[in-house]
């Protein structure tokens, strides 16, 4: 095959994986919310936490005067549509009657430094209540990809789980107000409701595997820090021990900002650290493609790896950020596990299909030259379409 068909095969297999990690990022940038369920004997009390577009998507008639925001006023004059919104979105059982939700309130608020509006609502029950069950719907219309980090509350128990279109029923126990049965209290989301509750007091085992999922997940969903990891390697060329060294600054840098932001030491609004990851991705193009223009990089690649995992870290921390309390030690230790198991996983199925290209591809200096100009160039224009998108829904907000 000729050097220019090969090269017009690669570049449009790239444009095909642009577009697809395209809308993969952009869904995990976008799409985030917050169930805050506090459990009580004959009460389940839900804080929904959601964007503020996204708030609009499913009720565009909320906004009353057409300005594409949502005032205080039309917060509080629409209670009965969004009581129909909650009916509708959020199915509470108790004992297996369904409850009616109470809309106290809807406001204005900030909930892990980005702005949202808060729900507040009360499902109130007539008996005492040994098993709660919840149906979270918000993920359909244009965000199927939508995903609620939810903590459950029971006395002084607490849990975090993940919600989404797949995993979207939570069950708890009920609470009856002491100590001792707070131990025995429940709380878990799965995809069916006839599966067991999650212990609230479960073993260091079972917060290591939930932890460590959560982990996995949270990379594999952000595109974004994927790709980050791609040009990394190809910024290490051929060699292994520069590779190593890379990753490991990468790793240093999110591990640090990780545990800052999980304990609440530092923080950073999630509206600059995605466009900085972005940034990020952009940087580490343009300095693989000009390394030879500009000498004064030479050497400082481990510093701005480490600089730029820091950045990443934050973006890492936001399913933490405010959902732990207590010893935070293990769950902290399991989540960056299932970060960096994530992360080898990633460069055990991209290592390989590079190489493969490469070797396809170049046999001089001069194709190998075009090859780092090609892949570096399309990680670059993904880098920079994710930057001005991301930039671009911050000024809109």
């Amino acid at each position: 095959m000729k050097l220019h068909k090969k090269a017009g095969v690669v570049l449009a297999a790239l444009w095909v994986l642009l577009t697809v990690m395209g809308g993969t990022a952009e869904a995990h940038f976008s799409s985030t919310g917050f169930s805050d369920i506090t459990v009580k004997d004959k009460r389940l009390e839900y804080n929904l936490f959601l964007l503020e577009r996204e708030l609009l998507e499913a009720m565009p008639q909320l906004d009353g005067n057409g300005d594409g925001r949502l005032s205080e006023d039309e917060l509080s004059s629409e209670n009965d549509a969004l009581t129909a919104l909650v009916h509708d979105r959020l199915i509470v059982t108790g004992n297996n009657k369904v409850g009616t939700g109470v809309v106290l309130e809807a406001k204005q608020t900030e909930k892990a430094k980005v702005p949202m509006i808060e729900i507040d609502i009360n499902y109130d029950f007539a008996e005492p209540v040994d098993r709660y069950m919840v149906q979270y719907n918000f993920y359909d219309g244009t965000n199927p990809d939508h995903r609620s980090y939810a903590t459950i509350r029971m006395g002084k128990q607490s849990i975090v789980q993940v919600i989404n279109s797949s995993n979207n029923i939570l069950q708890m126990e009920g609470y009856h107000g002491t100590d001792a049965a707070s131990s025995d209290a429940g709380a878990a989301a799965q995809g069916d409701a006839g599966s067991k509750p999650l212990n609230t007091s479960s073993s260091w085992t079972s917060v290591l595997k939930d932890y460590v999922t959560m982990g996995m997940e949270h990379i594999w969903s952000g595109a974004d820090h994927m790709l980050f990891l791609c040009g990394l390697i190809l910024a290490s060329g051929t060699s292994g021990w520069t590779m190593l060294k890379l990753v490991s600054a990468f790793t240093v840098g999110h591990s640090i900002t990780l545990v800052l932001s999980a304990m609440d030491l530092a923080s950073l609004s999630p509206l600059i650290v995605e466009p900085l990851i972005a940034l990020s991705i952009v940087f580490v193009a343009f300095e693989n493609m000009f390394r030879k223009r500009f000498p004064q990089l030479k050497g400082k690649q481990i510093a701005v790896t480490v600089m730029f995992g820091m950045v990443h870290g934050f973006g890492f921390a936001e399913i933490l950020h405010g959902t732990m309390s207590g010893n935070i030690a293990l769950p902290l230790f399991s989540f960056n596990l299932g970060v960096e198991i994530g992360q080898l996983v990633v460069l055990a199925i991209v290592i390989p299909i590079l190489w493969l290209i490469r070797k396809l591809i170049t046999s001089t200096s001069n194709r190998q030259m075009w090859w780092t100009y090609v892949t570096s160039s399309v990680v670059g224009l993904m880098g920079l379409y994710w930057l001005i998108e991301r930039l671009i829904s911050d000024f809109t907000m």
